[in-house]
């Protein structure tokens, strides 16, 4: 990922580490009108931006190269299914790196098996 969609994605995530605490407290604070009128922009926002922050983390998903292709079909199915979970795993084991290339993973006197190994 580039600096641009690192900053996408870590913002996405600080804006959902933000909004459940005040989802689940807000009503106690303001009125359920009020905090409707409050909540509902802002719900549209965060889907918004979870939305490019999800695309821009299945893009880096397929540029990324791994040694394996059933890794890729793996970690885009632990993305898309497990709802979150998947995709914050992904982010910091991977997405926040930055990728290497083929050649950087072949060049290397190691099995490209024990690279992405030593990723783990």
């Amino acid at each position: 990922m580039g600096r641009i969609e690192r900053m996408i994605v870590i913002w996405a995530l600080a804006y959902m580490a933000v909004y459940m605490p005040f989802f689940f407290a807000g009503p106690h604070f303001l009125s359920q009108e009020q905090f409707f009128r409050f909540m509902v922009p802002l719900h549209f926002l965060g889907m918004a931006q979870n939305l490019i922050a999800l695309i821009l983390t299945i893009r880096d998903l397929y540029k990324r190269p791994f040694p394996h292709e059933n890794q890729k079909l793996t970690w885009a199915l632990l993305i898309t299914c497990t709802g979150g979970i998947g995709w914050l795993i992904y982010v910091f084991k991977y997405a926040l790196k930055p990728r290497p290339t083929r050649s950087e993973l072949t060049s290397n006197s190691r099995d490209v098996g024990q690279i992405a190994d030593d990723q783990l």
